[in-house]
């Protein structure tokens, strides 16, 4: 079982270091190479992408990994709106448990 979690924790550990290291790479071709080198690269990913479906799922993989984190927070939310719909909720329900008393007493004076 450990080695079966190893070899899991390991690929994915490889998965995030190729992108970060593709990543870093894109950067540095940016910032000190030739356009052409930099138009080489993206060109390399891209036939890459397009043969290999291990490669398609490994870069949605990180993709989705990388950006759920922000898509928790977004669309943000409104606290002051959460905050007015709350106390309409509790108001409600604060209005439903003593329409219910009411009537249970009610019930029990016609007793």
């Amino acid at each position: 079982m450990l080695i079966a979690n190893f070899l899991a924790v390991s690929g994915v550990c490889l998965l995030v270091a190729a992108f970060v290291a593709y990543g870093i790479a894109l950067a540095f071709s940016y910032a000190f190479l030739p356009a052409e080198w930099t138009q080489a690269l993206w060109r390399w990913a891209a036939d890459l992408y397009a043969q290999s479906s291990w490669f398609k799922a490994a870069a949605l993989a990180f993709f989705t990994l990388l950006f759920l984190p922000i898509l928790r927070f977004w669309p943000a939310r409104d606290p002051v709106g959460d905050a007015a719909r709350e106390r309409e909720i509790t108001r409600l329900n604060d209005d439903l448990i003593a329409a219910r008393r009411q009537e249970q007493l009610r019930a029990k004076l016609r007793v």
